[in-house]
């Protein structure tokens, strides 16, 4: 019964890539009858409206074609709001736009590119004046970190950005936030090679958590138009300042491989097997890790972040806040909510049938994706968190 589930949602996903292909590109060929499973797969990776010029010509039942049509339009609508709101940014000093538009205009569709945040960053010294302007236009402020101030008014978010890269290494997240403060300009969008590089960096910031095939699709829109091969080299040696040149690479070339986009030479000596392994974990995900709920993908999760015992804290507290409702109803409990976890994890993982070859498995395989993590050079949390204190960048 499990594997066959397992089949289904398989063929599912591979034939989703076929609608990828044939929206974007037109080359597909003979198209699959869209199920019920393949439409809530699209919508868990917010690419419902990218497809849309195949609704006419893709078979699939009255109820699905009008669920497709008001889903559709329902994002699409919000994605007009949030960029009429980005439009009218109170913000009177020097800002650029990170992601969203700044990544549609790569799109042969701009308006089929789901908006969600707003995310902005000024020069440093400018982050008081621009939240005092986001507060003066009713903006709430509703969470504030290190790295952002969060704001809300009405249905829409917007995130001020003290500094945009979680790179491992100080020295390199200060580099790219560097580069994207230096090229602040009056259009808020910045060069190509710049926003390439926010772009790759967005994907290597989820990869962790788990990020889908919007982030990718993103990705794949500035190599088309933006990194044919006489441009790869000045990419390439950007790419190499912040160690992430091979998951260009990779992800290019699975691009290639499963989503149609045109040869590149440059990506011609990618690894077929990490390729395909990014894809599966890719698939597995869904939009920013929203498909990993089940108790195995959590207990690869606790396998992967016990790099450190504080990594895996960080874990054991977050989960444990989440599933301890007592301890988010009564403050004095939160403090133990880790407790709370790593006994649900213990018991949950034990209870199980062959419940002992199960965490072997998930043992292993969040070994190898922990190896896929380190051969692509992104992020990983066992690896420590950059922060940006008294003006300067600096590793937890």
């Amino acid at each position: 019964m499990k594997d066959e589930k397992m089949k289904k949602r398989r063929e599912s996903e591979l034939n989703i890539l076929l609608l990828i292909r044939e929206a974007i590109w037109g080359n597909a060929g003979a198209l699959p009858a869209i199920t019920s499973e393949m439409f809530e797969e699209v919508k868990q990776h917010a690419i419902l409206p990218l497809l849309s010029p195949i609704i006419k010509k893709s078979l699939m039942t009255p109820e699905i074609r009008k669920d497709w049509i008001s889903y559709a339009v329902q994002q699409m609508n919000y994605s007009n709001i949030v960029d009429n709101a980005q439009s009218n940014l109170p913000v009177l000093v020097p800002y650029v736009i990170l992601k969203g538009s700044s990544v549609a205009q790569y799109y042969p569709h701009p308006e089929y590119r789901i908006m969600g945040d707003i995310d902005f960053m000024t020069r440093r010294e400018d982050v008081e004046t621009a939240r005092q302007q986001m507060l003066a236009d009713d903006y709430q402020i509703f969470k504030e970190l290190n790295r952002e101030i969060c704001f809300e008014k009405k249905e829409v978010v917007a995130e001020l950005h003290r500094r945009f890269a979680t790179l491992n290494d100080p020295d390199k997240a200060k580099y790219l936030d560097d580069l994207i403060i230096d090229n602040i300009n009056p259009t808020h969008i910045l060069p190509d090679p710049i926003n390439g590089l926010v772009i790759l960096e967005h994907i290597s910031q989820h990869m962790e958590g788990g990020l889908g095939l919007r982030q990718i699709i993103d990705w794949m829109m500035f190599v088309n138009k933006c990194l044919p091969d006489e441009k790869w080299p000045e990419f390439r040696q950007l790419s190499q300042r912040i160690d992430l040149e091979n998951l260009a690479i990779v992800t290019t070339r699975m691009c290639e491989m499963y989503l149609g986009l045109p040869q590149h030479k440059w990506c011609s000596s990618a690894d077929v097997a990490l390729c395909d392994q990014l894809l599966d974990y890719v698939l597995l995900c869904g939009n920013f890790g929203n498909k990993k709920t089940s108790d195995a993908d959590i207990s690869e999760n606790a396998f992967a972040y016990a790099g450190t015992p504080k990594t895996l804290f960080k874990l054991l507290q977050k989960q444990g806040l989440l599933n301890w409702k007592a301890a988010r109803n009564h403050c004095f409990l939160r403090p133990f909510a880790w407790i709370y976890q790593a006994f649900r994890y213990a018991t949950r993982g034990l209870n199980r049938e062959q419940a002992l070859s199960k965490i072997r498995a998930e043992y292993s395989s969040a070994k190898k994706r922990i190896a896929m993590f380190d051969a692509l050079g992104v992020k990983t949390t066992a690896k420590g968190d950059v922060v940006y204190k008294d003006g300067k960048y600096i590793k937890e």
